[in-house]
């Protein structure tokens, strides 16, 4: 499953006001997933067809643990790029923790003489600034909720609404810890990697979820009267706590008899077929009630036109939805 397939719809024309660099990079980056994704389904290849049913072993575990890591990446890039304009803007009890360009090793701010500013000449205060901040984020990692905790503080923002998601965020960041720095070996007498299996492929859908959630709750916690991202966080809430529900039902098949477990086998699949309806984007009359909320007292545009604009993205997609899910 690819959750990111789902989400991926461009914003329709009539509610956007501009196409900004962390949608643009966050579709992008969703984008190469999906591809990757699409290299393990149904048409894969036969070195990436599963070996047998409900795991992976081989190159296909190892090209889904390739998602994982680039999943994370996805995720510090949204941080990265919303957080250069808001840390450049901020104030200077937040500036003060922010190391000027070229004058510390470790990343912490230092103290430092007034010859070091001599290569600076002829900049400005604004350049300097962002310089330094985009100098400082380039340095900077998110590997636990403690560091998208400081990061979240430091761009001014509310960090409650985010903590649900920290648990995911850290399972996913420790697995591609594990990844990225023990090839995926759990423990150091182990000479082969584990099969990928039906719980850690679950566990992938969830953590999917959750940098999606986490981006579109970012983009409410930064233009909280936009509608439209309202809505996508809202549904991509319930989405989320499905899926984790859905999971749990799985880590549960460990110890169910037979029959049991092919009961729940087909209750996770109605579960993710759930899910999956969660993700699409509005339907036409759920859009018009979007659109009519947000729209300005001088857009002349009539319910016809938008109606038509938006059916007209809807196909355009391949997403058309009549009836709400």
């Amino acid at each position: 499953m690819a959750p990111q397939d789902e989400e991926a719809a461009r914003r329709p024309e009539t509610l956007t006001t501009q196409d900004d660099l962390s949608w643009a990079r966050f579709q992008v980056n969703m984008g190469r997933i999906k591809g990757l994704a699409a290299l393990t389904g149904v048409n894969a290849i036969e070195p990436l067809k599963p070996a047998q049913p409900l795991q992976s072993v081989g190159p296909r575990a190892d090209l889904i643990r390739t998602i994982v890591v680039f999943l994370h990446a996805a995720f510090e890039d949204v941080l990265r790029t919303t957080a250069r304009e808001r840390l450049a803007a901020a104030k200077s009890h937040v500036l003060n923790h922010i190391p000027l360009v070229g004058t510390s090793e470790s990343g912490r701010a230092e103290k430092f003489l007034l010859g070091e500013l001599d290569e600076h000449r002829g900049k400005t205060v604004d350049q300097l600034i962002h310089e330094s901040v985009a100098n400082y984020l380039d340095r900077r990692t998110f590997g636990s909720p403690n560091d998208v905790e400081v990061i979240l503080s430091q761009m001014g923002l509310d960090t409650r609404p985010f903590k649900d998601l920290y648990p995911d965020l850290e399972q996913m960041m420790t697995r591609r810890h594990r990844i990225v720095h023990e090839a995926d070996l759990t423990n150091p007498a182990d000479s082969v990697s584990a099969p990928w299996t039906l719980l850690d492929d679950m566990d992938l859908t969830v953590w999917m979820l959750t940098v999606i959630s986490f981006y579109f709750q970012l983009r409410v916690s930064l233009e909280p009267t936009d509608e439209l991202q309202q809505w996508y966080r809202a549904r991509l809430t319930k989405g989320f706590t499905l899926a984790r529900d859905t999971r749990a039902e799985i880590l549960a098949l460990g110890r169910a008899p037979t029959e049991v477990a092919v009961t729940v086998l087909q209750k996770v699949a109605a579960g993710l077929h759930d899910v999956t309806t969660l993700l699409a984007p509005p339907t036409v009359d759920e859009f018009l009630d979007i659109w009519r909320k947000s729209k300005s007292p001088d857009d002349c545009t009539t319910d016809d036109e938008a109606r038509a604009k938006y059916t007209a993205f809807l196909e355009r997609s391949g997403k058309s939805r009549s009836k709400p899910a």
